[in-house]
Order: structure tokens, then sequence, then C-alpha cells
């Protein structure tokens, strides 16, 4: 991996490190095109507005509110916790700390592609930890701007290992930008509308050591954003039979080239479309996808993951609208909900449940969010060759959930399946429902 040293300084401190030298001097040319940022990008300031200096910690959670971040997800970590704290200090707000960093940054990614702005607050470890959604919400994209930002602790003095922040950056492909000294206000304004003009999640990189030092602050207000969210399954639905164009549209984004012009795939009808691997298993959920497209027009956002049933996405169906991870459906249909959309539900099945999306049903509950979720239970993991599930662990996991749980034993029979969905469509409150094709 080349050092930061062998790269050509463009004047600027915002880098994006693709994996070869040839690939990055490729970069050379975006600064017109906005890749770096401009001057066109730049927050303007307010003729008259007077420089206040305060804590760097507290100077970029004021830079948050400023920016007009909805959600701000963080996992308490030192050094973070004060900028997360802050953050609600300055909105009045009682803080919700998530449980799992992987959880915490999807739910942010949630709400910055449903149009609002949103950042996470975490340590370099955190983010590490959150690797698999930080590469999926590259490829998934963003509305409203979503930065995160990311503390490094370079001398080991409050994590477990000193842990190299930069070169998981580079690896990850994700762009990011090194907080100066002095800047970080201005730094965090300047990483939203980055983000905003990529359409991709960006991380701000700053030095745990600085956040005790005096920055100065200049009070300045974003534009809104002027996109809003709209469905779009050929790039917002993660799958194999899509990767190769959405791998193109990425590197048109980070080119600063017009992704539109791309030609797109054929998206596969359900389930005659699909590789012959996936079709019979797919077929046993058609009867409750039917049912569940007849209420889409009362819901207003469907996170999937990168399972089968996320695959409904596809005609004739679109019960889905984007999906991250393997698990990842619930915290981004959280996510959803906490930057606009407030009729949500999360499809996943029993494996990618079991693996991660457990998980958010911590989140959920803990912030008091009206959840539903849809758990597609065959005993397997069919979009991988038919890993079994231990016999009773799902029902075991779901045992401390028992008064939101909803079952369907027969998925066959449409009267049971829309009773059990439309009866948590209409409530007010976490629901979940589990359809079981066993026995």
């Amino acid at each position: 991996m080349p050092q930061e040293k062998d790269f050509p300084d463009f004047g600027t401190d915002l880098v994006y490190f693709n994996r070869t030298r040839r690939e990055f001097l490729k970069l050379g040319s975006l600064a017109v095109a906005g890749l770096l940022l401009s001057d066109a990008v730049r927050p303007s300031l307010s003729a008259g507005d007077s420089v206040r200096t305060m804590r760097a910690d507290r100077a970029a959670a004021l830079a948050l509110r400023d920016a007009g971040a909805r959600v701000v997800t963080h996992v308490p970590a030192t050094g973070a916790v004060a900028v997360f704290d802050a953050v609600n200090e300055l909105a009045g707000t009682k803080p919700v700390y998530s449980f799992n960093e992987e959880t915490a940054y999807t739910v942010a990614h949630g709400a910055a592609l449903s149009g609002a702005r949103a950042a996470a607050v975490l340590k370099s470890h955190g983010l590490a930890k959150a690797a698999n959604s930080v590469i999926d919400s590259l490829t998934l994209g963003t509305t409203g701007g979503f930065v995160t930002v990311a503390l490094d602790d370079p001398e080991g003095a409050h994590s477990d290992n000193i842990f190299p922040l930069q070169d998981f950056l580079r690896g990850t492909g994700i762009p990011f930008k090194r907080a100066g000294r002095e800047t970080i206000y201005d730094d965090v304004l300047e990483c939203f509308l980055w983000s905003e003009k990529l359409t991709v999640p960006v991380v701000l990189f700053v030095d745990s050591r600085e956040l005790s030092r005096e920055a100065p602050v200049l009070g300045k207000t974003l534009p809104p954003v002027s996109r809003r969210y709209s469905r779009d399954a050929l790039r917002h639905v993660l799958c194999p039979p899509l990767a190769p164009y959405q791998r193109r549209v990425l590197e048109a984004k980070l080119a600063g080239k017009d992704w539109r012009s791309i030609s797109e795939p054929v998206l596969p009808p359900v389930p005659q479309g699909l590789p012959a691997l996936w079709r019979q298993a797919a077929a046993q959920f058609v009867p409750v996808f039917e049912i569940f497209q007849a209420l889409r027009p009362q819901i207003d956002f469907v996170g999937g993951d990168t399972g089968l049933s996320s695959l409904f996405a596809f005609p004739p169906f679109a019960c889905v609208d984007a999906c991250s991870y393997y698990g990842g459906s619930l915290p981004l249909a959280i996510g959803a909900f906490l930057g606009g959309p407030k009729r949500v539900w999360a499809v996943t099945g029993d494996y990618a449940f079991l693996a991660a999306g457990h998980l958010g049903l911590i989140e959920a509950h803990a912030r008091r969010i009206p959840l539903k979720v849809l758990i597609l239970d065959n005993g397997r993991a069919m979009a991988t060759g038919g890993q079994p599930v231990p016999e009773g662990l799902l029902e075991r996991v779901l045992g401390g959930w028992t008064s939101f749980v909803r079952r369907i034993d027969t998925p066959a029979d449409p009267s049971a399946v829309r009773e059990a969905l439309s009866r948590a469509q209409a409530s007010q409150r976490l629901e979940i429902v589990h359809a079981v094709f066993r026995g």
C-alpha cells in the first residue's frame, strides 16, 4: 500500500485514496469537477459575524447543529462521547446511545438516504467494526449529507491498541478529510456539502488529542438539502445481479462524472427471472409478498438486507426500497424513520436476522420507534446455498420479544397473512411478524 507522502499534493487536505497510485493520479483532474472541495462548495461566511473560540469537541458539535444534522448517532467512547453529549446539550435533547457501531452507522445512513443530513460520531475502532455497512453505504449512496466524525487515538491513550485509521479509510475507499487543528467547525460543514456533491458518505478524520484545544467558530448556515429521496431499486438494492452496474455508478460519482449515462441492466422478474438456485425458495415467499404488495401504498419505506427476501424489490412486487448488509434491514429502516418517513418496515430472513438484524430491535426499542419487522423463516440461508439455522434458535432469540411477535404458521393462507400484516401496519408500536415456512 503506498504511503500518503507518495501521492501528489493537490493543495488540499481532502483526500480519496484508491488502491493504486495510478488510480489516485486520475483524481488530479477532479478538483474542477468538485471531488476535492473548491470555494463553490464551501459554506459561505456571514458578513459581520464575530469569531468565537471554544473547545474543539464543542465546536464540532456546534457545526453538526449548524449543518442541520437531524440524526446523530453514537456508541459511547472516550473523546467521541464529549462531542455527542454536546450535540444533545445544544439541542436540549436527552442522548440516546447506540449499543453497536454497525447499527449506529447504518441508522445514520438510513436517515441520510431518506433525505436528512445525518452523522455518526465514532472512534476509529468503532468505525472499523462498522466496515460492512461502510462499504455498502458507498454503493447505496445518500440523498442528504452523511458525515462520520471518526476519532483517532494514535497514542493508544484510551484504546485497547493503536489502530491506523487512515489505512482503514483508504482500504474502504470512502472519501475522507483530516480535520485541521483550528478548522474543525468549518471542516464539518464542508464535509456535509462534499457528501451531498458526491451523493456518498464521507469521513472527517479527527485526532482525539486535538479535541481539548481551542478552535475558532464563525456561525454559518448551510442551504437546505437540494434533493429528495426517490425509490431506485437499480441503485439502492444491493445484490449480485446488480453489483457490476452499481460499481460503475460509484466509480462515476467519485470521478465527478454523470453516472446517469451508464447503461442500466434489466431488473429480473421474481421469481421466474432469478437464478435457479434461488427460484424455488423465492417462490415460497410469493403469497406473503402478494399481500404485502397490497399494503405498500400505506408504507413509506421498506428496508431490506442482502438476502433472498430483498429480491422482492424487483417486479412485479416492488416491495423493498433499499437494502444494506446481511441483517442491515432494521437499522436502515430505523434511520429512514428518524430522517422523515414514519411508516417503515424491515424485511429480513431468519438467518440474516440472527446474524445481525436482531441488534436493530434493541435500537428500535431504545428509541421507542414503531418499526414493523417481517421475518421470513425457512430455516436456512437460501441465498448462499441453504445452510441450516439450528433448530429452535430463532424462537429462543425472539423469546424476549414475545409481546411484540405475530406468528404466521400458514403463510400460504392469504387471510392469515393479511390479518397479521394489516394488524401490524395499523399498530402504533414495534411489531414483529414471524412467517414460518417450515414443517
